[in-house]
């Protein structure tokens, strides 16, 4: 049995995983997802101090609390940035990194200083403020890439505002990406993901990186469970 440790995108809590935590449970495993605060489950705990470095310390305290060790660690779209920070700073509890169509953090780099400048210069026209934060509001459904137009339907209505200061804040890394562990990027090729431009040539380009391509859209984790879980079953 593994332990499955999942982290959601932006605007996203961890009850966008759950189709996949269902065919990894059903095959055995522990499968558990994580909300980061201020978003998602945890909507109503937006405040202003809210950024990466929360989500890290937040998510290093419940591996810690809880006492899970050799997880897969997987992090779909921006949760592949705090699943990454995570292992640089605890890779003992790492048994393997998974990147879900996300990007490959780099050290004194904020997301929008890695990002096409033409969609962070869209992003920047609609932020706004909630409870006294700055957030990036979420984006009309026709964005999230899901044929299904129900599934699509469902999956906005669950959005709530990221905050600003996650994507412009520069990141600080300790070691090389993956810090030494294992990892496995699965990348979505069906359409790729214009804010993930580049990516996909850099992981798999990387020596230690298992490079999984799938057919599926970004929101894969919501469109194509089988895929995914199928990719997380396969880890070695």
């Amino acid at each position: 049995m593994r332990t499955y440790v999942c982290l959601p995108g932006a605007w996203m809590g961890a009850w966008s995983w759950q189709f996949v935590l269902e065919r990894l449970r059903a095959a055995g495993h522990d499968a558990r997802a994580l909300p980061f605060r201020g978003i998602g489950e945890r909507a109503s705990e937006l405040s202003p101090d809210l950024d990466n470095d929360v989500f890290v310390a937040d998510t290093l305290a419940t591996l810690e609390k809880e006492d899970l060790r050799d997880i897969v660690l997987v992090g779909h779209s921006f949760g592949s940035l705090i699943a990454g920070l995570v292992t640089d700073r605890m890779p003992e509890r790492i048994a393997h990194l998974v990147i879900v169509d996300g990007g490959i953090p780099q050290d004194g780099q904020s997301i929008f200083g890695r990002i096409p400048p033409e969609i962070v210069a869209k992003r920047r026209r609609h932020v706004t403020t909630v409870n006294g934060t700055e957030v990036l509001p979420f984006a009309p459904v026709t964005s999230l890439i899901i044929d299904d137009p129900e599934l699509a339907a469902w999956t906005h209505r669950q959005l709530t505002p990221h905050p600003l200061a996650c994507y412009t804040k520069p990141i600080r890394l300790n070691n090389p990406a993956g810090n030494g562990r294992p990892m496995t990027y699965i990348a979505c090729t069906q359409p790729r993901y214009p804010v993930s431009a580049g990516n996909h040539e850099k992981a798999e380009a990387m020596p230690n990186v298992r490079f999984r391509p799938i057919e599926a859209g970004h929101n894969c984790i919501i469109s194509a469970p089988d895929l995914v879980a199928e990719e997380l079953l396969a880890i070695p």
